[in-house]
């Protein structure tokens, strides 16, 4: 009996010793990716169009415009989330194509309140206001034009990326309307 017992102690042992040295290995294969909420805090920012600020509320606006820089980390980030809306995932896709090469890449929602025309020459980063040849989604999916209330829609764009040095402190976006931002590395 003393045999039997043994022999199971040594082949749990044997089957075990394997299994924790597999599990406890970090020799970088599988790169640990950042999550999405953890890089828009630097990432985003968040452009009321019209209304009345009351300390932390605003009233009475339009809409908003989220703009997000996507940079590597956040690109992967943003493929890699599932909780990520549908067309932000695809809008990351454009991130490193040609269009975008040499550039600094952004994705935009449009979030409406009232009925607004939205007009995507009145988008600015830096000095630049965009242009048709910085839209780099496609023109059937663009929130561009007369939007309903209650309505939204994402587009990606590309920008120069000679007017924004990284540490500078620039206004990004629409109309009279804009936030600063602190441009990334």
């Amino acid at each position: 009996m003393k045999r039997i017992i043994c022999l199971i102690i040594a082949l749990t042992a044997l089957f075990l010793t394997p299994c924790t040295v597999f599990a406890d290995r970090n020799d970088g294969a599988a790169p640990v990716i950042a999550t999405v909420p953890g890089l828009i805090d630097e990432r985003q920012t968040d452009i009321w169009v019209e209304g009345e600020r009351l300390g932390e509320i605003v009233i009475g606006a339009r809409g908003m415009l989220h703009i997000i820089y996507v940079d590597e980390a956040m690109a992967k980030a943003l493929r890699s989330d599932v909780t990520v809306p549908v067309p932000v995932f695809d809008l990351a896709q454009y991130y490193g194509s040609e269009a975008s090469r040499g550039k600094k890449f952004f994705i935009a929602h449009v979030d409406v309140y009232k009925p607004w025309n939205f007009d995507y020459k009145e988008v600015f980063v830096g000095k630049h206001h965009l242009q048709k040849e910085d839209i780099l989604s496609s023109s059937m999916n663009n929130p561009f034009g007369e939007l309903p209330s209650k309505s939204d829609g994402y587009f990606a764009f590309a920008v120069p990326a000679s007017g924004l040095k990284a540490g500078d402190e620039i206004r990004i976006g629409y109309g009279d309307y804009s936030e600063t931002w602190k441009v990334m590395k």
